[in-house]
């Protein structure tokens, strides 16, 4: 029996939910159509996920139509899926021609009469999304609509997560085997790369981070061809990927005894992680949630390296990054409640110049009894 590789992740039925869900907040809040733009949220709809970064937009309408606007190269996948997804028509833009005017008149002709259209602005960058405003007030802001559906994840979804964990957390061991004094931590990035593939996973948004030194200070650096010396700190940061669902995982070597001000750094992130695995639990805001870590790493007095929320949302992710930071993240002042079913990289870290970046890292889904490890594996300092 042959295998069908384009089939999609997850079964028909549960995308039409999907969208039926997405069509039942467009009715709440009187839009007729949404034209969506972020390839997570087209891709947790419908199981396609362009990577035309720009270039593709997903019309839905209020009856649950829905018509793709895309390079026109590009629609081949949708050829390709025809009869698999059920937004299957699309309108391909050639090379060279304007693609904001054939997106403007497809949803005129789609769209018929004088309809509320709602466009997703949140993909804008957002450092500098504050400012930027539609230029037409009747286009109403559709950001947040797919990502609300997003934050709580199915079963289907969980045990992708689950298998990419698993795969991660094997890259980690696999490094740390094969790590050696004087093997540069590109060397070292290959291993990790290679034993990620090898074991299933597939193409990953981005490569894993990989560093080694007081050089790992400096937020999502990677590897540079550097020898990795006896006593160094090795960072290791993979994102595996099953169908595009990354669960990423966060571990902390050396080869020989490192500083004493490392393991401490570590002994301060894992008992941070211990805590709220302890006492997380779903009814909580992100706020109280994020305090519970934050709580213990301000009373053994390392706020002052504290520079990240303890967790972000994770799930379905293209480039250039694996979280869902826009989802859902334990962050202070943020109100948003904690559901049964959310998924997380829980990664409380310590960046401290001319020492490193060291943490205590686990992907978990959360439960109603707290969290459950997505990786299966330990948080421990390999000492080689």
């Amino acid at each position: 029996m042959s295998t069908d590789y384009d089939r999609l992740p997850f079964q028909p039925e549960e995308y039409l939910a999907r969208r039926d869900a997405l069509r039942t907040l467009m009715t709440e809040r009187g839009i007729d159509a949404c034209v969506l733009n972020s390839t997570e949220n087209m891709y947790y709809l419908t199981g396609f996920g362009s990577l035309a970064h720009g270039a593709t937009s997903l019309i839905v309408r209020a009856d649950g139509k829905a018509v793709w606007v895309m390079r026109l190269t590009e629609l081949s996948n949708i050829r390709a899926l025809k009869g698999k997804i059920w937004a299957d028509d699309g309108i391909g833009v050639p090379d060279g021609q304007d693609y904001a005017t054939v997106l403007a008149r497809t949803i005129a002709e789609f769209v018929p009469g004088k309809p509320v259209i709602a466009a997703e602005y949140g993909t804008v960058q957002m450092a500098i999304a504050g400012f930027l405003r539609p230029k037409d007030d009747a286009v109403l802001n559709a950001s947040g609509l797919v990502e609300h559906l997003r934050r709580i994840k199915s079963p289907a979804e969980i045990d992708l997560l689950r298998k990419a964990g698993h795969i991660a957390a094997q890259s980690c061991l696999d490094g740390f085997a094969a790590l050696q004094e004087g093997m540069t931590d590109t060397q070292l990035a290959m291993v990790v790369s290679d034993s990620m593939m090898a074991n299933g996973s597939h193409r990953p948004a981005k490569m894993p981070n990989v560093c080694a030194g007081p050089r790992t200070a400096r937020a999502h650096v990677t590897w540079c061809g550097a020898p990795i010396s006896r006593g160094e700190l090795v960072n290791i940061e993979p994102a595996a990927s099953v169908f595009d669902y990354h669960t990423p995982i966060f571990r902390f070597y050396s080869i020989g005894q490192p500083a004493a001000r490392v393991l401490q750094l570590f002994d301060v992130c894992k008992e941070a992680l211990d805590e709220g695995f302890a006492r997380v639990r779903p009814g909580m805001t992100a706020h109280e949630a994020a305090r519970i870590f934050e709580g213990v790493i301000e009373r053994r007095g390392f706020a002052e390296w504290m520079v990240t929320r303890p967790a972000y949302s994770i799930g379905g992710s293209f480039a250039p990054g694996w979280g869902e930071d826009n989802v859902m993240a334990l962050r202070r002042d943020h109100d948003a409640l904690l559901e049964e079913g959310m998924c997380f990289h829980v990664t409380p870290c310590l960046y401290e110049d001319g020492v490193g970046c060291v943490g205590a890292s686990m992907p978990a889904v959360l439960t109603a009894n707290g969290f459950e490890s997505l990786s299966g594996d330990d948080v421990v300092f390999g000492v080689k």
